[in-house]
């Protein structure tokens, strides 16, 4: 089975700025426009190195090529409005680093895009370890399409994940995904911890408004809590300095294949 991300997923250990004399690219690619009208998007990374995007905005492509959140890209307004659909092909063995510097390039190429970061200190949540120490199982390194968050079972009402061959860059960029409900604003990963890791996650979201007056609510740890119990790590809402990405230059119409 292949393996379906959001932009999260990929969001975790390139460096802005990173000055690469020869940037990997993909092997083979394919991208067009795509004019459905449909809302759903996906972005999928398959086994064997296959990269697709279906209906995707440039504004989340060039976000995900720079791995940070569509937010913090600042352009023309086209950008959420106009899609596209890839089909690449790259290295089987290749790092979600190696993925966005492809996409980067790709993006470079077909549209002429130039980008330059500016840093603006913002809301965010500071993932670190609290003071009894990480509690998680290491797993050997994997390629970027197994490491993964999935659900898992658990007491009714709560969220229950299981993620494997997590890096901590990765799962800090994946809570604001599966924890929407609890965290608004991006998570920062400052544990300093180096390596991929097993852990399963449970914990009761926040209510919704509707639901505040209920009685009958189910009861467990709140996100914060499940992540310093169960992982032995920590939460901390801070103004962090933060990547924008500044579009310089770009072609709407992009080259032909």
């Amino acid at each position: 089975m292949h393996r379906r991300i959001i932009l999260s997923s990929l969001s975790c250990a390139i460096a802005f700025a990173q000055n690469v004399s020869n940037p990997p690219s993909f092997e083979v690619s394919d991208l067009k426009m795509n004019r459905s009208g449909e809302a759903r998007m996906s972005i999928d990374i398959q086994p064997g190195g296959r990269f697709v995007a279906h209906n995707v905005p440039l504004k989340v492509l060039i976000a995900l090529s720079n791995q940070v959140r569509p937010d913090v890209v600042k352009g023309p307004a086209w950008l959420d409005s106009d899609r596209y659909d890839i089909v690449a092909k790259a290295s089987p063995t290749a790092t979600a680093a190696q993925v966005g510097l492809m996409l980067k390039g790709l993006l470079a190429e077909r549209f002429k895009l130039t980008t330059h970061v500016d840093q603006k200190d913002m809301p965010a949540y500071a993932l670190g370890v609290s003071r009894s120490g990480a509690k998680f199982t290491a797993s050997d390194s994997a390629t970027v399409s197994e490491q993964r968050c999935v659900p898992a079972d658990g007491t009714p009402g709560q969220r229950h994940f299981a993620c494997r061959h997590m890096t901590m860059p990765v799962f800090a960029a994946t809570l604001q995904e599966i924890a929407s409900r609890d965290i608004d604003v991006p998570v920062v990963d400052q544990t300093r911890l180096s390596g991929a890791f097993d852990f399963k996650l449970d914990w009761m979201p926040a209510p919704r408004a509707a639901d505040t007056a209920a009685t009958d609510l189910p009861a467990g740890p709140t996100l914060f809590d499940a992540v310093e119990s169960q992982l032995g790590l920590k939460l901390e809402r801070k103004m962090l300095p933060l990547p924008i990405i500044v579009i310089d230059g770009i072609e709407r119409a992009p080259v032909e294949n």
